[in-house]
């Protein structure tokens, strides 16, 4: 799990709207999405949604009112309202970041107003990170407390907060858990500085440019190689076991929590996977031991009071979990379990809009009429760390283009596979172009963490963090 990174992540593609009629069952997609391209055999309306725009757009979805300089006309907003409703009844806004140049306020401020406009309607995360929903239900982000409570009295500070924090000398040290800080911020120069003067600890069982700052590095086991479980979008809980055994030095994330805290002069008091799963269960009601016991169905929806449905018989080397063995008739697990009576089933309290309380209003920059706004989107095959660390991926990674709409390719007279000059506020780069109509006017996309031919990041020399969105002038050559 990394976790050096905002987890208020991605993407606001798709507003979907399922209708039931007596004579058939039809799907209705409103679709407010950058260059998204699933489900496009079934209707849909399209909203095309440039950086800074979103919050406006959520906005118009609930009052009709067509905001200024928007590249969709009145008839298409209006098919959208029809489509979801007064009420937003029956309605699921698949909610996420889509443009790490963009600020995360951006969606706040949407999300905020779609929940305050459509009371009927339910979220759906679509959050990029594995088990990043786990995560936030164990409290790992700001304010935030185990089982979805909010604690309107904390003081924490997010990853970007602390990075600051340490400059100012308001901190002098960090944790890091997971994956590499320096590949998941685009203020890559100050958050060396920060590194550079603040005592490091990395949980992690991968490498990464961020070893080089660390004081102490504590292996943990990863994915595959330990016990627990993990949550998926929709709030389902499932169970994980080990089907390889971590190196010797590599300890699970319970041993070592254990052991830091005993450092520090003072006992959680958990030995044991199964024995932190029994403690968050019966304090949180988040069904991690009841889980992690039950071999016999597909996990449980936080929640939910139905019935589990069954596990599938699956092959069990593909199975995640060797314990999927006994699933599929192949013998029981050598030893015994003890199944504790704990309220498996309780959903807890979630933080509500009350709690979070209002924020504040957003200013957006006007476009500039001789720059294009950058949406830095993502790709399965990056230049993360776990790319990094493997040889057979490596090769997957993308050489990157910049996408344009035919509008903006026509107004420089460029065509795809053309070398344009891209300046931004930090300094230029020089890159080709890709004509790709999914990209609305007025926006280039590029995706984070890619590389130029010559093997150069090509994100970070030309953004600059902070801003509410970013800009980027193109010269032909």
């Amino acid at each position: 799990m990394t976790l050096t990174g905002d987890l208020r992540e991605e993407l606001p593609i798709l507003f979907l709207r399922l209708r039931e009629s007596a004579v058939r069952y039809q799907r209705s997609i409103v679709e407010l999405a950058f260059g998204a391209s699933a489900l496009r055999s079934v209707a849909r309306v399209s909203l095309p949604v440039r950086p800074g725009e979103a919050h406006l757009i959520a906005q118009a979805l609930g009052d009709g009112t067509l905001p200024l300089g928007v590249v969709f006309g009145q008839s298409e907003l209006n098919d959208a309202r029809e489509l979801i409703g007064d009420n937003g009844e029956g309605v699921v806004f698949v909610i996420g970041r889509p443009n790490l140049a963009e600020s995360a306020e951006v969606i706040e401020h949407a999300v905020r107003l779609l929940a305050t406009q459509f009371p009927r309607a339910t979220f759906l995360p679509a959050l990029r990170r594995s088990n990043v929903m786990g995560a936030l239900d164990m409290g790992l982000a700001p304010k935030l407390r185990p089982g979805r409570g909010y604690d309107t009295e904390s003081v924490g500070r997010d990853t970007l907060a602390q990075l600051d924090a340490i400059r100012s000398g308001e901190q002098t040290a960090i944790l890091m858990l997971g994956g590499c800080l320096l590949g998941n911020v685009l203020d890559v120069v100050g958050a060396r500085e920060a590194l550079d003067t603040a005592d490091v600890v990395v949980v992690t069982g991968h490498g990464g440019a961020s070893l080089a700052y660390a004081n102490v590095v504590l292996p943990a086991a990863i994915q595959h190689e330990r016990l627990g479980t993990v949550t998926n979008i929709e709030g389902r809980v499932t169970a994980v076991a080990p089907k390889i055994v971590a190196p010797g030095s590599a300890w699970p994330d319970v041993a070592i929590a254990s052991e830091l805290a005993e450092e520090l002069g003072q006992s959680i008091g958990l030995t044991s996977v199964e024995q932190t799963a029994k403690t968050i269960e019966e304090t949180t009601g988040y069904p991690a031991l009841s889980v992690l016991n039950d071999s016999t169905s597909d996990g449980v929806v936080i929640g939910d009071v139905a019935e589990r449905s069954a596990r599938r018989p699956l092959d069990p080397m593909a199975f995640p979990g060797i314990r999927s063995t006994e699933a599929v008739g192949l013998g029981a697990n050598a030893g015994s379990t003890v199944l504790a009576d704990v309220a498996a089933m309780t959903s807890t309290t979630s933080a509500t809009l009350t709690d979070v309380g209002a924020s504040a209003k957003l200013e957006v920059p006007l476009a500039d009429a001789y720059s294009l706004r950058v949406n830095l989107s993502r790709r399965l095959y990056d230049n993360g760390v776990a790319v990094q660390g493997s040889p057979s991926l490596a090769t997957l990674k993308a050489v990157s283009v910049l996408r344009l709409n035919h509008f903006d390719l026509d107004r420089l007279g460029v065509v795809t596979g053309d070398v344009v000059g891209v300046n931004g506020p930090r300094g230029s780069i020089r890159l080709p172009v890709a004509l790709d109509d999914a990209v609305p006017r007025g926006v280039t996309e590029i995706a984070f963490g890619s590389l130029d031919a010559d093997g150069d990041d090509v994100v970070r020399p030309i953004l600059h963090g902070g801003d509410v969105i970013s800009q980027v002038r193109l010269e032909s050559a």
